[in-house]
C-alpha cells in the first residue's frame, strides 16, 4: 500500500494538481490581502477614479480565469494600469485583482475581446504583472506580449516668464515582451523589433522565419507585423 501511495504521488497528474491547488491557495491569498481595509486605505484615490489610468476607461463585461483554469463571467471589469489591479464589478460588489490572483482575463467577449494574463516579467529584476497575450495560445512555442506602463509627467514651467510651455500629461505606453509558452516559470524578456533581435527568436528556424517575412513583405519594427511572423514560427514547429 505504501509503495502504491508513492508511485501515485510522483504521477504527472498528481504533480499537476498539487500545483494547481498551491496556485489556488497564492491567488486566494493575494486577492484576500489586496481586498483587505488596509490595503485599500492605502491605495491613491485619484488613480483609483482616474479614467486614463485605465485600459478601458469603462467598465466592460468580460471573463476572470482563476489559477486552476475555471472561467467566470462578469459584467465589468477594468484593468488600472497605474495600481497594476483588475478592478471587478458584479453583483455582490467591488473587488480587485492582482497580479498572481488570476490566471488570467478577458476585457470584453468574443473575437474582440483583449486577452491579458499573468506572467512574471523580467526587466532589470523579476516581477509579476498582468499582460496583454497577443499569440493565440497560451502555451504557443513563442509567446508575444504587451507589457502596459503608467506614465504621468508634470507640467514644464518657462523658467524666466513661469508659464506652462509643456503641460502635463498622463499616457500609457507599452513595451514588448516574449518568452516561452512551454515553460510557463520562465520569465518573459523585452523584445527590441529589430530584425537582429526578432529573428533570434527563432533559433535554427530563424531562415526559414526570414524568408517567410521577405515573401510576406513584412517590417521587423510592426508589431503586428512580427505577430505574422512568430504565428507562422508556432505553426511550424506545432507541426
Amino acid at each position: 500500500m505504501k509503495k502504491l501511495l508513492w508511485l501515485l504521488l510522483l504521477t504527472p497528474a498528481w504533480a499537476q494538481a498539487q500545483a494547481n491547488r498551491d496556485l489556488t491557495e497564492i491567488g486566494i491569498s493575494l486577492y484576500q490581502k489586496a481586498n483587505s481595509p488596509d490595503a485599500m486605505q492605502r491605495l491613491n484615490p485619484e488613480l483609483i477614479k482616474a479614467p486614463e489610468a485605465h485600459i478601458e476607461r469603462i467598465p466592460v463585461p468580460g471573463t476572470l480565469i482563476t489559477n486552476d483554469k475555471k472561467r467566470f463571467r462578469v459584467s465589468g471589469l477594468s484593468y488600472n494600469v497605474a495600481l497594476q489591479l483588475l478592478e471587478a464589478q458584479d453583483s455582490t460588489g467591488s473587488h480587485v485583482w492582482p497580479p498572481g490572483s488570476l490566471d488570467g482575463f478577458y476585457l470584453g467577449r468574443g473575437n474582440d475581446a483583449r486577452h491579458f494574463r499573468s506572467y512574471q516579467v523580467r526587466d532589470g529584476g523579476i516581477k509579476r504583472d498582468f499582460v496583454e497575450v497577443l499569440t493565440v495560445d497560451n502555451d504557443s512555442p513563442i509567446v508575444l506580449a504587451v507589457q502596459h506602463h503608467y506614465v504621468h509627467e508634470e507640467a514644464v514651467l518657462d523658467p524666466v516668464l513661469r508659464n506652462v510651455k509643456i503641460p502635463e500629461r498622463t499616457i500609457i505606453t507599452q513595451t514588448v515582451l516574449s518568452g516561452s509558452g512551454n515553460l510557463p516559470n520562465e520569465p518573459l524578456r523585452l523584445l527590441s523589433l529589430k530584425q537582429r533581435d526578432v529573428l533570434k527568436l527563432f533559433g535554427d528556424r530563424a531562415a526559414k522565419v526570414a524568408a517567410f517575412a521577405a515573401k510576406e513583405n513584412l517590417s521587423y519594427t510592426d508589431l503586428a507585423q512580427v505577430l505574422r511572423m512568430v504565428e507562422y514560427y508556432n505553426q511550424v514547429v506545432s507541426k
